[in-house]
């Protein structure tokens, strides 16, 4: 690999200066969310979440699909493990735009005072949408049905996101925008509460590694509603995507 040469000083501190623009952007998107809710005390925690997935065809133009995603999510300003997902799937193309998928998660959560385990299964649609001021707009929309096993009842909940995407230049790096709201359909003997349950706000950058892989990292704010205050946490992004 060459050496970075002086040169190369001065776009990289633009780089980073982009960086912070984009966490404060990531900041004011999360707020204009917020706004709109009941104005509530809050807490914060600064956290550090890192995931890693793969999709794509069984094998060479099938429409059969593999979906797999796990999370390490780091708490308590990043000190400790505080929740695991492992997310595996299956799914469907439909066309070029539409996938259809389902499958099974386990969540592992730190509660203080022992692991708290879930069960989910999950049914969702990926969906390209249009393209928006030079960039792509994506979407998602996933429903779940959560065990737990401090409780029996099933809790329905309703996660809807958009991802915009726009090239810096080159189709190496580019600016990344995302919005997703979890909301949940009834009330679970577990805790679970119907209504708003929480949003994350994302602003950061994708890093393309190779035809089929990238890395992306940024800035999260994760707003949840609690029984008590609301928690509005800074996280420190970063994941890795392998397409088959």
């Amino acid at each position: 690999m060459n050496q970075p040469t002086c040169r190369s000083a001065p776009s990289i501190f633009q780089f980073f200066r982009k960086f912070v623009m984009i966490r404060r952007f990531g900041a004011l998107l999360s707020s204009a969310f917020i706004v709109a809710l009941p104005t509530l005390a809050q807490t914060s925690d600064q956290q550090v979440w890192t995931s890693v997935s793969m999709t794509g065809p069984v094998a060479e133009n099938s429409r059969l699909l593999i979906w797999f995603d796990g999370h390490a999510r780091f708490s308590q300003d990043a000190e400790g493990l505080g929740v695991t997902i492992l997310r595996p799937g299956l799914g469907w193309k439909v066309n070029d735009k539409v996938s259809l998928w389902g499958g099974y998660a386990r969540v592992t959560s730190d509660s203080g005072s022992g692991d708290l385990e879930e069960d989910r299964f999950w049914q969702q649609s990926t969906y390209s949408v249009s393209k928006l001021f030079s960039g792509q707009v994506s979407g998602r929309t996933r429903l779940e049905q959560r065990w737990r096993d401090t409780g029996d009842d099933t809790g329905w909940r309703l996660r809807q996101s958009f991802r915009w995407a726009r090239p810096l230049g080159s189709d190496n790096l580019s600016l990344v925008l995302s919005n997703e709201i979890f909301w949940s359909l009834n009330d679970a003997d577990w805790g679970q509460g119907e209504g708003y349950d929480q949003n994350r706000a994302f602003a950061g950058f994708a890093v393309k590694v190779s035809d089929r892989s990238q890395f992306e990292f940024g800035y999260l704010n994760n707003h949840i509603r609690r029984p008590g205050p609301d928690a509005s946490n800074n996280n420190l992004a970063i994941s890795y995507s392998l397409r088959r």
